[in-house]
């Protein structure tokens, strides 16, 4: 395609600029470290009588160390890790090469037990498509600390004042909002968040906590579908990590969510009765192919880039080539 010089050197300038921005992250980042200081005050949690859980808005800077692992002419792996209520936090960031505008950006919140580098090629695709990508191993798995423990466990932390570990979750992935929203290169008006099964879950409870998340992709995932059972402790503690109890709270903010009807994990009917509880706009793609399970499975690849359109509107930038020689 043949581009007017113009808009070949807007797109270089605008390159030149991002990738000033990266080395300054960079640079900065040395200076912080990653290691836990004992003394350091932590925001408080709090699940409020019915059942909703909060953090404070203004969490601060984020602390964290990152050093860079591979990289091609069309994207950059970096490791990062940073703290997050009294835990270091692993995850990968991918970052693309070249942008002609501020790129969008995403959290990527794995399945249980699923590492980040499970999701690194996932992560790489969508780079390549003009999005900076942030994936983290969630506690208890890879390179984070933690255990995972059931919910009559969680429960009783909960009993006890101390702060469930799957609301530690949900803090976590808001700190990983924070820390593509307080970089650079980052489009922070762009910003979504995604999960798989429990990631998406969790990602669904943290798009309505902070609404300066601008939209949720859901893939393979659903709430709890629960019915409150007059234990009023157990209810405020269950409705404190179902989805379904805050899904209708991410409006007008976009929310996506991709099933397979093949998933022998999360059924259909329960993916489509958490949908049913959000409130426009919205999208629910259905995916009808014998190889996709549970999770991300290639076949998912065409909707989900269109969902990255609708939720971020990647496709608005204009491409730059090198113009031809006359």
């Amino acid at each position: 395609m043949k581009i007017r010089k113009t808009h070949f050197y807007l797109g270089l300038i605008v390159f030149v600029a991002i990738i000033g921005a990266v080395v300054y992250y960079i640079a900065v980042s040395k200076d912080k470290t990653a290691n836990i200081e004992p003394n350091v005050q932590v925001p408080q949690w709090n699940v409020n009588a019915d059942g909703y859980l909060s953090y404070p808005l203004e969490r601060g800077t984020v602390k964290f160390s990152r050093s860079d692992l591979e990289g091609n002419a069309s994207i950059l792996v970096s490791k990062l890790i940073f703290q997050s209520r009294g835990s270091n936090i692993y995850g990968l960031l991918v970052t693309p090469a070249y942008a002609e505008t501020l790129p969008p950006g995403i959290v990527l919140l794995p399945g249980a037990g699923v590492s980040k580098e499970s999701e690194l090629e996932l992560a790489k695709s969508i780079a390549e498509l003009g999005i900076v990508v942030l994936v983290l191993d969630q506690r208890g798995t890879g390179e984070t600390d933690g255990y995972f423990p059931n919910l009559d466990e969680d429960f009783a932390s909960f009993m006890s004042n101390a702060e469930p570990y799957q609301n530690l979750m949900v803090y976590d992935a808001l700190r990983a909002f924070d820390l593509l929203d307080q970089a650079p290169f980052v489009d922070s008006e762009r910003i979504i968040i995604a999960g798989e099964s429990l990631g998406g879950r969790i990602a669904t409870i943290a798009a309505a906590i902070d609404r300066n998340i601008h939209g949720a992709l859901i893939i393979s995932s659903a709430g709890l579908d629960f019915n409150e059972k007059g234990d009023i402790n157990k209810d405020r503690f269950l409705k404190s990590i179902d989805s379904d109890h805050y899904i209708d709270l991410i409006t007008p903010r976009k929310i996506v969510m991709i099933h397979s009807i093949n998933d022998s994990i999360i059924p259909l009917r329960s993916a489509a009765n958490t949908f049913s509880k959000a409130e426009e706009p919205k999208q629910f793609i259905l995916i009808n192919d014998t190889s996709c399970n549970h999770g991300y499975c290639d076949a998912m690849w065409p909707s989900l880039v269109e969902s990255l359109d609708y939720l971020t509107n990647i496709r608005s930038r204009t491409l730059v080539s090198v113009p031809e020689t006359p």
